[in-house]
């Protein structure tokens, strides 16, 4: 019998793991996929970026609903396959996007995302990990006035609470990123965060899946849990194919499949497939490269240097679990790169990206759900959107926090899966 079963092995069930198996708890983890890092952990944005926290539906967004539902390069798109599934959901999401919970849950994911940032720190130093990362912060730029304007509150707010944010006019921007000189007379405004990271998520996950095989634990590949076992009001295990896996707890940590295996235990988690893409090229070596990642806030889109490589990756797409590729999606990103690095996005870069898509799992009030579910034996630790990677080794700590009985460091109240 496994003390802890955790579903999914994605960034949040590993971080999730590693903090078990540092507290002397014995771990097994199960996943559908072949090996580790293989779902929405695999080629996103690799952003680590507390300065992000306000969730996507911020206030006006009903403005905007037909242009999401009739543009192809809209920063979000609404598929009209989609809607039926979201008959529920969507109206939370609208209700959410007023100023009062849009500002709570922004301030609850700042908090989540601070104390993160310091976890995977913490992580990084004890065992050594390597996976591109880098600390030199993130710059946001904005191509029109408006925009600019519109961002500032949301910066006020986050400098309240201790993020350090630098406002920037074009000259200063170029100064930060000097890649971005060539398109200098179309930026409005800019802003930077000193205290942003990133780093390549899945390369994290492979280093940390190393190291919880070095701690004893085990993982269970190619299995697909088909429900959670409940027995006598407990949590009992998992169950596959053609077994019961017994277990005290079982963590649910499967993204996108979290509602499904919830839903066994009785708890409706109001989370959602928002789909992202992602193109990553391999730039000439010789050239010029970027110095930090930078964030195009209107088109909801980062350009991350990954060691030699350049990721570019964003949109949110609202197309159920339809994982396929839009190729004008696709091309959307790649004319974005050449509009923000002209010198570097030349046709042989262009020739060089590689596509990927994958699946945010987003809650209706855009916060997380981390913390103890219905049933006794039973946790919850999803729902984090597109803070996924920022918030993964932060809500892993609170959870075995949780799970061992020890005060956490900050608040769980906010991202009760029971909220």
């Amino acid at each position: 019998m496994a003390d802890n079963l955790i579903i999914g092995c994605g960034v949040v069930g590993l971080t999730t793991a590693l903090e078990l198996l540092r507290r002397g708890e014995g771990v097994t983890l199960v996943d559908a996929a072949e090996h580790e890092g293989m779902g929405t952990s695999f080629a996103n944005g690799g952003l680590l970026t507390p300065s992000m926290s306000d969730p996507w539906n911020a206030p006006g967004v009903h403005r905007h609903l037909f242009e999401y539902l009739v543009s192809s390069s809209a920063a979000l798109k609404i598929r009209l396959g989609a809607l039926p599934s979201l008959m529920r959901w969507g109206p939370q999401f609208l209700l959410n996007s007023r100023v009062a919970p849009h500002r709570t849950a922004t301030l609850a994911n700042l908090e989540l995302a601070t104390y993160s940032l310091a976890a995977m720190r913490d992580l990084r130093e004890r065992f050594g990990f390597a996976f591109e990362a880098s600390d030199g912060g993130a710059l946001k730029f904005f191509r029109t006035a408006a925009a600019f304007d519109a961002a500032l509150a949301i910066t006020e707010m986050i400098r309240e609470h201790g993020i350090e944010a630098r406002i920037l006019d074009r000259t200063g921007a170029v100064a930060i990123e000097p890649c971005l000189a060539p398109v200098q007379g179309e930026i409005a405004g800019a802003i930077h965060y000193p205290g942003d990271a990133s780093g390549d998520a899945y390369l994290f996950c492979r280093e940390a899946a190393r190291t919880i095989a070095e701690l004893g634990g085990l993982f269970r590949y190619g299995q697909t849990v088909k429900g959670i076992e409940v027995r006598g009001g407990c949590v009992a295990g998992v169950r596959l194919a053609d077994e019961l896996v017994a277990a005290d707890r079982v963590v649910v940590a499967a993204g996108v499949a979290s509602p499904a295996l919830a839903a066994k235990l009785g708890l409706s988690l109001a989370i959602k497939p928002v789909k992202g893409y992602s193109m990553t090229y391999t730039p000439d070596p010789t050239g010029p490269m970027p110095r930090l990642p930078v964030i195009d806030d209107g088109y909801h889109t980062a350009i991350t240097p990954l060691g030699p490589r350049l990721r570019v990756a964003g949109t949110a797409e609202f197309a159920g679990h339809d994982l396929r590729l839009d190729p004008k999606r696709i091309a959307n990103l790649g004319q974005l790169v050449k509009a923000t690095y002209p010198q570097i996005a030349d046709d042989a870069m262009l020739t060089t990206g590689k596509p990927w898509a994958g699946l945010r799992p987003t809650a209706a009030d855009g916060r997380p759900y981390v913390g103890p579910g219905p049933v006794a034996g039973s946790w919850i630790n999803s729902g984090h959107g597109h803070l996924g990677w920022t918030l993964a080794a932060g809500s892993a700590r609170l959870l075995a926090d949780l799970m061992s009985g020890v005060r956490p460091e900050l608040d769980p109240a906010p991202y009760s899966p029971c909220r």
